[in-house]
């Protein structure tokens, strides 16, 4: 190969520092803690897209070794050698972190999915209906519903979803392709409103889920499904409240918000995304305080400060999933990630010992990699091996029957695995 020109060769140099510098400052987002909610959201993409940064990082440091000698004898050459090895370590700890997981799972990662990042196509061929499940003064609850399509057989079970936002904000079907994804996997899936404001909001919100769940018992054979083969689906705070009006059905102390009171509100299953359980703690013991002020948040969703009056102290109690485990609450998947910055996920591991010690059907699937909001990637590293985990989970736990004790004991060993 003929010898570079100075000029040419410090040319290299310049594009692989920058390159090189680039790939670092992005991907060393993925270990750090963001330092405010704008970098949280980039540090978010960067976790989901690493390898794209692993290529920058890869042609910076091809340039500067194509640089060479004089990359030897230049700083500058040396310089981004350094860096771009450092960023390209960094940018593989998320498929890294997740092998063993997805080996675990049975899970063969597609590089082709990961690359081709959202796939719009669907987006023509999978429709969704929109109805109204509720009427409170003047306002309407409504629900997206995705049926399974012609070339899928109707399984006759359904997935209620709950959308996240700290509870005043978000909207029903900010994702989606997980809704068509389900579709696709034989499931009616109802992707649902439920209301943010006035705040303190704890009682209408929860109260709407189970208004909800009624709406689609009652619906059931309109949509071809079984009343009694539903799951709930929530992220963040809405899978705080799938949660929590699945454990606490039939509780006269959260009530549904609809006015007919015959039809049950029990489900069969709940999958919860990276929720906040036991709200005393979570007040406590914030996440990264930075990103999001999350006593201020609890505070304004359940009316003040725990520590201020029994009363408030009681609420939070109340509206803690861990606070209504018990014998029949129903199988319970929890899905964490470990770089969570929104929502500690010690969440999941406090929940899930509670569900062991009251013998509960219950899977904990920890990403250490992942953030708050992961699955926004539909085609990323910890959205392929939770989709695994999902589908696993309601096909167990919707059937057409409901196990027996024997059954239930050999699903939980076959199914559970220890939290990472």
């Amino acid at each position: 190969m003929p010898r570079l020109s100075h000029k040419t060769s410090r040319l290299f140099n310049v594009l692989a520092i920058a390159l090189t510098f680039i790939a670092l400052l992005s991907v060393i987002w993925i270990i750090v803690p963001a330092p405010d909610y704008r970098v949280w959201l980039f540090s978010v993409a960067v976790g989901e897209w690493s390898l794209w940064f692993s290529a920058l990082a890869s042609i910076g440091t091809i340039l500067s070794l194509i640089a060479h000698p004089t990359v030897g004898k230049n700083k500058l050459g040396i310089a981004s050698l350094i860096i771009g090895s450092v960023a390209f370590v960094i940018s593989l700890y998320p498929l890294f972190s997740t092998l063993p997981i997805a080996s675990e799972q049975g899970v063969s990662f597609s590089l082709k999915r990961y690359f081709s990042g959202f796939d719009s196509s669907q987006t023509q061929t999978q429709n969704f209906i929109t109805y109204t499940y509720s009427q409170i003064d003047g306002k309407d609850l409504q629900m997206d519903v995705y049926s399974p399509t012609n070339e899928t057989a109707n399984n006759g079970a359904s997935v209620i979803v709950v959308h996240g936002g700290s509870w005043n904000g978000g909207m029903r079907s900010d994702f989606p392709q997980w809704n068509w994804w389900l579709a696709e996997q034989g499931f009616t899936v109802f992707d649902i409103d439920y209301r943010l404001a006035p705040q303190p909001n704890y009682l209408t919100a929860t109260g709407d889920v189970k208004c909800a769940i009624r709406w689609v018992k009652e619906h059931a054979a309109e949509f071809k499904v079984s009343p009694e083969r539903i799951a709930l689906l929530g992220r963040s705070a809405g899978a705080h409240l799938a949660l929590l009006a699945a454990y606490s059905a039939a509780d006269a102390r959260l009530p549904a918000t609809c006015a007919n009171k015959e039809t049950s509100e029990d489900v069969r299953a709940v999958v919860s995304f990276y929720a906040p359980v036991d709200l005393l703690w979570a007040y406590d013991n914030p996440a990264n305080q930075f990103v999001i002020n999350g006593p201020a948040t609890l505070a304004r969703f359940l009316g003040g400060n725990p520590h201020e009056s029994a009363e408030i102290r009681e609420r939070f109690v109340l509206a803690s999933p861990t606070a209504h485990i018990k014998e029949n609450t129903p199988p319970t998947l929890l899905i964490h990630g470990g770089q969570d910055q929104l929502v500690r996920n010690e969440n999941m591991t406090r929940l899930a010992e509670k569900l062991k010690t009251a013998d509960v059907l219950h899977k904990t699937l920890f990403i250490a990699y992942a953030q708050h909001g992961f699955d926004y990637n539909f085609n990323g590293f910890g959205s392929q091996i939770s989709q695994a985990a999902i589908l696993e989970f309601l096909h167990e736990n919707t059937q057409a029957k409901q196990p027996n004790q024997t059954q239930k004991k050999q699903a939980e060993e076959d199914f559970s695995r220890p939290v990472n």
